[in-house]
């Protein structure tokens, strides 16, 4: 899928092509709702994942969190599109090289994640030939039972045959989803060995759900990278006019006769979008497809148009106590900063910030043992003071 991309920046950003206003409604619509823009937190994430992916040779699984609908999707399909490029001259050489691609997880039934899917999946989304032809030569025992291994061995044939520099897993929170019976610790472990059997980065995605599987155990939080995409803050002045800027770009890629003023009614969209950038983008796209597709279609979008389309309430609550849990999950208190402190031998810092001059006298309050005792020579006596002169008279 190519993506149209705008780019936020302070230059002046273009509107959509005018001729479009001489197009059938479907392809307006196509063309909104195909519409992505490079907005900063997603920018951020994504140039975070590419150093993950080729700057951090120790890191296995990069983790991409963040609440739903702020773009996940849209942030890994773009990816995948620039790491293609980027690939292009190596690819008129290497053609059986493929650089990046993606699965999406299947939601379990009955709690019980299915691998053996996921496997089957995977090799379909690297365009594997002959997937239910494969046969293990070395493990014939393997063939006979059509088993989760003998899945996981075309699995890693296929990636170590198509060298990819990493591949993505959409919807990664249902991995999370198991039955009381099985070990969560599993999940992760599972996917770090086929990094390492593979020889490839892997990308789960998803949901705040997700953190559960990222500090199960010392050897996966050092292999593992969370890459955090959040959504925009109104209550952080810089997150805030960010948010307007997006809603400035987007109004203007409205095929419309007459522009609306979005930018306007910002709280109002922030209200029931909670600042999520997919969640923005799937309302506006709602509403154009409403006003356009009326019997007389609309010339321009009204704040009564997106009232009509906007989430209720009690569901933007719902949502929004979900992303405030997940947002705690990236907030390290003063406590837990000095605890880990201590537990390595260093003072408290004062605040939870602490100054250069502390952490200094920290340092030299850690590194200020006394001096081990010197030993004398053997038959030197100790250093006493000896009376001097008359000591008859001195009595």
């Amino acid at each position: 899928m190519t993506l149209k991309t705008t780019e936020i920046s302070n230059s002046e950003l273009q509107s959509f092509p005018i001729e479009f206003l001489d197009r059938s409604i479907q392809e307006r619509i196509d063309y909104f709702t195909g519409h992505t823009m490079a907005h900063p937190h997603l920018k951020k994430a994504y140039q975070n994942i590419l150093d993950a992916i080729y700057k951090a040779p120790g890191t296995s699984l990069i983790f991409v969190v963040g609440p739903t609908g702020v773009g996940k999707s849209t942030l890994l399909h773009r990816m995948e599109q620039k790491i293609i490029e980027r690939n292009l001259a190596d690819l008129e050489i290497d053609r059986g090289k493929i650089p990046i691609f993606g699965v999406e997880s299947k939601s379990p039934e009955l709690s019980q994640f299915e691998w053996k899917d996921f496997y089957i999946r995977l090799l379909e989304a690297i365009n594997e030939p002959l997937i239910d032809k494969k046969i293990v030569y070395h493990d014939k025992s393997v063939n006979r039972s059509n088993s989760k291994s003998q899945w996981r061995l075309a699995v890693e044939s296929a990636l170590k045959n198509r060298r990819p520099d990493a591949f993505y897993i959409d919807e990664a929170h249902h991995l999370a989803q198991l039955s009381s019976g099985q070990k969560l610790k599993d999940q992760p472990e599972v996917l770090k060995s086929l990094a390492n059997l593979g020889k490839v980065k892997i990308i789960p995605a998803g949901t705040y759900d997700l953190l559960q599987l990222t500090d199960l155990g010392d050897q996966l939080c050092r292999r593992t990278k969370i890459v955090h995409f959040p959504r925009y803050r109104a209550s952080v002045e810089d997150e805030r006019e960010k948010f307007k800027s997006i809603v400035n770009a987007l109004q203007i890629q409205l095929p419309l006769q007459t522009q609306p003023d979005l930018v306007g009614s910002w709280e109002f969209l922030y209200e029931r979008s909670l600042g999520c950038v997919g969640i923005l983008k799937d309302w506006l796209s709602e509403t154009l497809y409403d006003a356009l597709t009326k019997k007389k279609p609309a010339t321009t979008i009204s704040i009564k148009d997106l009232e009509k389309k906007a989430r209720p309430v009690n569901q933007c609550r719902v949502m929004l106590s979900v992303i405030l849990a997940g947002e705690k999950r990236f907030m390290e208190s003063t406590e837990e900063l000095n605890e880990l402190r201590r537990d390595l031998g260093l003072v408290d810092l004062d605040n939870g910030l602490g100054s250069e001059s502390n952490v200094k006298e920290s340092r030299k309050v850690s590194t200020s043992a006394p001096a081990p005792e010197q030993k004398r020579p053997i038959g030197q006596p100790k250093a006493v003071r000896y009376p001097v002169g008359d000591v008859e008279s001195a009595k």
